[in-house]
């Protein structure tokens, strides 16, 4: 059920604060967004509060993006008016989790790493003729040593967020393989992945994507060692950002 009243609603589903953070920093101005950290809230709010668009994470605890966008869809089978758009932002590209998403009620599907101007111009696309008139130019995503692109200022206050987030991601993949949880670790290693890149922290991304590999392999002591890169990639990534 679109709102109708000043700035375009958008509910951002993502149990990842700095993910959260950076669609924030994407989409504010022009658009109004509330945060949901898990499909159980997502639902929750979207019951209570009209949104002209969700962009929702496929991969969260309590419940994942899937069971929440059908949740949606049926809440809307109550209502007056046309879906609202709900985007999947994943790490995942497969063809698998495109068809997955879309036998679950999704509109549109975006891998991460996405880009200030690649959200802008889908939501714009996806709300006709209800988006903003006026949006702030488009931009790269960047890494914090490509210093010398706009983004970089712009992404810089968030980078503390990120490397909280990831430290903490890696310490539950850590504590899971010492457990012998390697669906654990390989979770980590996806939402590692996916908060990396979009922080334009390929090496770090590439670490992470090797350390969701082997945590779905099984394969504990290449986790180990993948585990390990990622946690010098991070290490050097904060000393970049101190220095």
């Amino acid at each position: 059920m679109p709102s109708t009243a000043q700035r375009p609603r958008i509910l951002l589903v993502d149990d990842n604060a700095d993910n959260l953070a950076l669609m924030r920093l994407f989409l504010g101005g022009p658009y109004r967004t509330d945060n949901a950290e898990n499909g159980r809230e997502a639902v929750a709010l979207f019951a209570a509060a009209p949104y002209d668009l969700v962009f929702m994470d496929l991969e969260m605890p309590v419940m994942d993006g899937y069971e929440a966008t059908r949740a949606m869809r049926a809440m809307e089978r109550g209502r007056p008016g046309p879906p609202v758009p709900i985007l999947a932002l994943t790490a995942y590209g497969l063809d698998e989790f495109r068809l997955r998403c879309e036998a679950a009620g999704c509109t549109d599907f975006l891998v991460k790493p996405v880009g200030k101007a690649l959200v802008l111009d889908t939501v714009a696309r996806h709300l006709g003729e209800n988006a903003p008139r006026t949006r702030p130019a488009p931009q790269p995503p960047v890494s914090l040593q490509a210093a010398d692109r706009p983004d970089a200022d712009m992404l810089r206050p968030l980078l503390p967020l990120f490397f909280a987030t990831a430290g903490e991601t890696l310490d539950t993949a850590r504590r899971a393989l010492q457990a012998e949880d390697l669906e654990v670790v390989r979770a980590q290693g996806h939402k590692l992945k996916g908060a990396a890149l979009s922080y334009g922290f390929a090496d770090l991304g590439q670490a992470a994507r090797t350390l969701e590999l082997a945590g779905g392999q099984g394969d504990a002591a290449a986790a180990a060692t993948c585990m390990a890169l990622a946690r010098e990639l991070l290490a050097r990534a904060q000393r970049g950002f101190a220095g």
